[in-house]
């Protein structure tokens, strides 16, 4: 915290008590420092994810993303399978790749049972991954195993990556008696402090503080 100092007002000073002190009275009045990530003293913009230095302005007008081009996607193969960057080498075996195809297709499938069973009333509650299993278990891939891991309840991919079971998995959403959390958390909600990764909370942005 910055703090200014201000010479008090006549009536300030006129109610002060007397000291035996010669110098003047002063002020003391807290200033908020400005956030390094939002607003610079005397800044023309602000920047913050998502508006990194949006410049301010006095007219209010509405913009339309469709107005603006958007930035391109970066792939190595297309729809079809066929390599379109082919100066992109690949830094893993074969093991590997196999290894993280498998964990992709063993969440879709999971998925896909689970949330049957949920429609069915064997389960209070679930939510798929759909569209995210490469996401998630490609970027557990590359974290070591003793990096801490703050997941949100779509990444069970980041679960399986690290050697959670099915076992693990279906202990937590029935919330039997091997559930790691005792049955204190909603189905989806997985936790294991032997992989290093906290237990999912519904509220995802309040993960962000942890994790920073």
């Amino acid at each position: 915290m910055k703090s200014r100092v201000l010479r008090p007002a006549a009536h300030l000073r006129s109610a002060r008590l007397a000291s035996p002190s010669t110098s003047t009275p002063r002020l003391i009045l807290s200033a908020r420092a400005a956030s390094s990530l939002s607003q610079k003293p005397n800044a023309n913009h602000v920047s913050f994810p998502g508006a990194v230095k949006s410049a301010f302005t006095h007219t209010l007008k509405y913009e339309a993303p469709s107005d603006y081009p958007a930035l391109s996607t970066y792939r190595v193969v297309d729809q079809d399978g066929i390599v379109v960057d082919e100066s992109f080498k690949p830094d893993l075996s074969d093991e590997e790749v196999i290894k993280l195809y498998k964990d992709m297709v063993y969440i879709s499938i999971m998925d896909l049972i689970m949330f049957d069973a949920q429609r069915q009333g064997r389960l209070s509650f679930y939510m798929v991954s759909a569209g995210e299993e490469a996401l998630s278990v490609g970027s557990a891939s590359v974290l070591a195993p003793e990096d801490v891991v703050f997941c949100q309840y779509r990444e069970q991919g980041v679960f399986k990556q690290r050697g959670f079971t099915t076992s693990d998995f279906m202990s937590q959403l029935f919330a039997n008696a091997k559930d790691p959390g005792r049955g204190r958390n909603m189905p989806v909600h997985y936790g294991s402090k032997e992989l290093n990764i906290h237990s999912i909370s519904s509220p995802l942005a309040t993960q962000l503080p942890q994790a920073s």
